[in-house]
């Protein structure tokens, strides 16, 4: 009876210790902000992007932070440091006595940086969820006068490594007419791989729809290198350029055919993270065929959000696209104004 009552002890004060021993490690939130007013916040440093800070509170849940009220941040934990100038640093961040700095621990040295210079913060160990970035979409319209019925669904999710940023694109619009529909569909994946510097590598396959360019399918798989121009708290600007290989089929006709083309690419960004915020995108995409001689494809798109309640927005997105031999069509262009409501996660 005593051995079997020792063994009891032993058993709960084990136990005991190892709940003591784990729930700081689960709980740990001792990543400091020390703003510029002298305030401190404490909690886990969830990411910096785009001149915002989320941190993540026991009293406050998840607060965002811009950047020009930080003086300084403290953590013990290992990040992903991105630079406007590109560099890329791999440490701990160690709070600075100079105002608006923060000290970069690496592994063999301590690197002061402005907090201005800072893009981007990443923490090593997140969660496979957490590296995750997106928003959904959704309009819907409908005017009696002309029978039209229109509706359109838009998401796209962004999942970052240390080395990788893999996105999926999907948006749809249909449109309804005296029983007629007319579909532009188009969803995608591209993964990117950040070279030394600004540089880019890319891999896209896209599937696209477009009745107006009587396009049944366009199946596009291309490859291309890129340069971040611009890359701040505000602002990007970056260019690509590479090869695409597509196989097309129309649907008058059902005929079908194989492209090879160039794909000359500029993407800019403009996002102001105080309230509201606002998040305007623009790309505009040249295809120029090699396969097929004097045929030119252009793609513009352009979508402003802005915030109305947290997390969620309003979008006004405008689309134009062109192809000088579009097979089977009476139109050679396909533009389109685009309103939604949407929620980014």
């Amino acid at each position: 009876m005593t051995t079997d009552s020792g063994t009891i002890r032993y058993a709960i004060s084990l136990i005991a210790f190892c709940c003591l021993f784990l729930l700081p490690t689960q709980a740990q939130k001792n990543d400091t902000i020390y703003l510029n007013n002298g305030d401190r916040l404490t909690g886990e440093l969830k990411k910096f992007e785009y001149g915002l800070l989320f941190l993540k509170t026991d009293a406050m849940q998840t607060v965002n932070i811009e950047f020009d009220r930080i003086s300084t941040i403290y953590s013990a934990k290992q990040f992903e440091i991105r630079t406007t100038s590109g560099l890329r640093y791999f440490g701990s961040l160690m709070d600075s006595k100079i105002p608006g700095t923060i000290n970069i621990l690496t592994t063999n040295d301590t690197v002061p940086r402005p907090m201005w210079s800072i893009v981007q913060i990443t923490s090593i160990k997140n969660q496979f969820f957490q590296r995750i970035d997106g928003s959904v979409s959704m309009g819907l319209s409908y005017t009696k006068a002309t029978d039209v019925l229109q509706y359109n669904v838009a998401a796209t999710a962004t999942y970052r490594t240390t080395n990788y940023s893999t996105t999926f694109d999907m948006s749809s619009i249909l449109s309804e007419v005296d029983s007629l529909i007319s579909r532009n569909n188009d969803i995608g994946v591209s993964v990117t791989r950040f070279l030394k510097g600004k540089w880019l590598a890319a891999v896209q396959v896209i599937d696209q729809q477009n009745s107006e360019l009587d396009l049944d399918q366009r199946l596009q798989v291309g490859v291309g290198g890129g340069y971040d121009i611009v890359r701040n708290n505000s602002h990007r600007l970056s260019f690509l350029t590479g090869l695409l290989a597509n196989r097309e089929r129309t649907i008058e006709e059902a005929l079908e055919s194989k492209n090879i083309e160039m794909l000359l690419s500029a993407q800019y960004r403009w996002f102001k993270y105080k309230h509201p915020k606002i998040d305007i995108s623009s790309s505009f995409n040249i295809y120029p065929s090699l396969s097929t001689r004097g045929r030119t494809r252009l793609q513009y798109d352009l979508s402003s959000k802005i915030e109305i309640l947290k997390d969620l927005f309003f979008d006004l997105t405008i689309y134009d696209n062109f192809d000088s031999v579009a097979e089977g069509s009476s139109s050679k262009n396909d533009w389109g104004v685009i309103t939604s409501l949407g929620y980014t996660f």
